[in-house]
């Protein structure tokens, strides 16, 4: 059960990007209760653990909650497991309100990097828990990328899934109705805008749909060009080995502007968020005939039927490179999970992180295809997918994880990402040019401590 508790030191202290799935807000600091450690009993038996425990966060979608709380109580028939789902651009100021409030959930989702640094005073540390579990070589039942972010927390937080981003999502159909392939360049992006233009399909936008509201989408945007242009670059600045206003960093912000000033985004981009402004536009409103978008759609591909658009058919691609650019995607252990410092069931809050991360939700995320297990040797199951072409899809995601990935989604520093999203929003209205940009995000990296 959410547990209230008395927390001293509360104060607001800058603004984080919340994932995949996130959005911007304020943080908090926190210093973590004094109460008594509770012991898990790794060795009790299944059937023996026996709690009710509160889980927060923006994922799983309920079509998948009910296979894996069905799952999970097959094994664990004593626990109780209270889950609040909330949409993603909502999440991150819930936590906050409720960790000001003293009110902390037993099991909560995080994103990897600066949001999980700010609330690690409240969390357990799992890796004791991990090995008692599973045992000395733990970390090996995972893929190595995904468990990286969480292992630089000190696992205050053990990853559930792996998110794969930025890719071209197509209605099948539309690109028929008009004539036109699904994108490789740049170039052709254009081509294929101008197409759906002059076709003027009622009720259809002509543009690459696009949540120019959400941070993590506009950062994802950029490192990607970032990575096409200069492989590693954009980490190297993050640790303040490079200056943002190197003319890597210039050419990739020209590269962003360029896709306002030849108007390839939908109207009102800059206020959309993904979940549920776009995925709505492009799904239920039947407007957009494209959007940028990560591999998690492919759980909607895969729930067509239960969203009621079972008739459409959905493909995917890598993201259009720029000129002289390579195909690159970011990849992150996503839907991270910890357990309060002051659960009164840290016994049955690990037994479900556990089952999460490494038990049979494992194999229901591989069916489900909202991200890729993080378990190692799972990949994605292309069992409920309908058509050959969205089973292609699958082998796109897998052939960029394999050969493309350019770097992790987020970076270390919370500053440095706030300032990119404020100074790239500025680009794409013209308030700023690339290289004013990119100063005030270079004044924001030289205050970092490091």
């Amino acid at each position: 059960m959410m547990k209230k508790i008395s927390l001293t030191g509360i104060a607001l202290t800058g603004l984080l990007l919340l994932s995949a799935c996130g959005t911007s807000s304020t943080s908090v600091s926190v210093s973590p209760s004094s109460a008594a450690k509770e012991t898990v009993n790794t060795t009790q038996k299944p059937e023996d653990v026996a709690g009710e425990i509160s889980f927060w966060s923006w994922s799983p979608e309920d079509n998948v909650w009910q296979q894996l709380i069905k799952a999970f109580n097959e094994k664990y028939p004593k626990i109780k497991v209270n889950y609040v789902r909330t949409p993603s651009a909502d999440y991150e100021k819930k936590i906050q309100v409720a960790i000001q409030g003293g009110e902390i959930p037993d099991v909560m989702a995080f994103q990897n990097g600066p949001m999980i640094k700010n609330y690690s005073p409240i969390l357990e540390p799992l890796a004791p828990l991990a090995e008692k579990s599973l045992g000395k070589d733990w970390e090996k039942k995972f893929k190595t990328t995904p468990l990286a972010s969480s292992k630089k927390n000190g696992f205050r937080t053990i990853p559930t899934g792996v998110a794969v981003t930025p890719f071209l999502s197509y209605d099948v159909d539309l690109f028929k109705k008009v004539g036109a392939e699904p994108p490789k360049t740049y170039d052709e992006l254009k081509q294929v805008v101008k197409k759906f233009e002059d076709a003027k399909l009622p009720g259809i936008v002509p543009r690459l749909g696009f949540a120019g509201g959400k941070s993590a989408t506009v950062t994802d945007l950029f490192y990607t060009l970032v990575n096409q242009i200069a492989p590693g670059k954009l980490y190297d600045a993050d640790a303040g080995k490079v200056k943002f206003t190197d003319p890597s960093f210039i050419q990739a912000t020209n590269a962003f502007k360029q896709f306002y000033t030849d108007k390839l985004f939908q109207d009102g981009n800059l206020t959309t968020k993904y979940d549920p402004d776009l995925r709505d536009m492009y799904e239920q409103k039947r407007q957009l005939p494209m959007i940028l978008v990560g591999a998690w759609i492919m759980n909607d591909v895969a729930n067509k039927d239960g969203l009621k658009i079972g008739d459409r058919t959905f493909g995917l691609v890598p993201m259009p490179t720029i000129e002289g650019g390579k195909s690159s995607v970011l990849i992150n252990g996503d839907v991270p999970l910890g357990i309060s410092k002051d659960s009164k069931n840290k016994d049955a809050a690990w037994r479900f992180v556990e089952f999460m991360a490494t038990g049979e939700y494992q194999t229901i995320l591989s069916k489900a295809l909202q991200f890729l297990p993080v378990k190692d040797g799972l990949s994605m199951d292309t069992s409920n997918l309908k058509t050959d072409i969205e089973k292609q899809s699958v082998d796109v995601i897998l052939n960029a994880m394999t050969k493309d990935v350019g770097g992790i989604r987020f970076l270390d520093n919370a500053t440095i990402e706030q300032a990119l999203f404020v100074n790239l929003q500025k680009v794409a209205t013209g308030a700023s040019t690339p290289e004013q940009a990119m100063a005030e995000v270079q004044k924001a990296s030289d205050t970092v401590k490091r």
